[in-house]
């Protein structure tokens, strides 16, 4: 029997591979002193792989409900949720890219449940490939932040809400 390939091996490790960046991901977020937006993030990918793994090693057997996995389908929409808060508080461009792949993740279960044949390499493809899409927003975010910190020094993290003018108040009170 000839030795696998490193293309092969590589394949059978991607799973560790991810967990083992979004660690790398956190640490280095957290050491460098990243801004709020950065750890947030970080910590939630690195959590979401975390959940995933505690969830495989207590249960071998997935708990499904017209084929979907309901676990799944809980980490993703309760990353989501947290992904979307952020994105649209930070005042960042990458969290929308992060929010937008989980939106596909989440569109993958829903599909599943809504329908009762499905392509297993699609539904696979819709609720997998989003995490690494995931992966590289986070690093090129964070790899920005560095370097824009580094250039401006620092800048603010979140957007700021205004009031609204005056004249916007009127507009709206007379539409009411």
């Amino acid at each position: 029997m000839p030795d696998p390939s490193w293309p092969v091996i590589l394949w059978h490790l991607k799973s560790h591979i991810q967990a083992a960046c979004y660690v790398l991901l956190f640490l280095y977020s957290i050491a460098r002193k990243a801004a709020a937006p950065e750890c947030i993030l970080s910590g939630l990918l690195c959590a979401m792989v975390g959940v995933d793994r505690i969830y495989h090693a207590v249960s071998p057997v997935p708990i499904l409900w017209g084929h979907t996995d309901l676990v799944h389908l809980g980490i993703d929409v309760a990353m989501l949720a947290c992904t979307s808060a952020v994105a649209l508080y930070a005042n960042r461009v990458y969290p929308l890219w992060i929010g937008a792949a989980q939106i596909i993740a989440v569109s993958g279960h829903v599909y599943r449940l809504a329908l009762s044949q499905i392509n297993e390499f699609a539904y696979d493809m819709m609720v997998m490939l989003p995490s690494y899409i995931q992966l590289v927003a986070m690093t090129l975010g964070l790899a920005f932040h560095m370097s824009r910190r580094r250039r401006l020094g620092n800048y603010p993290s979140w957007r700021r809400l205004s009031s609204p003018t005056p004249a916007a108040t009127a507009r709206i009170s007379r539409t009411v």
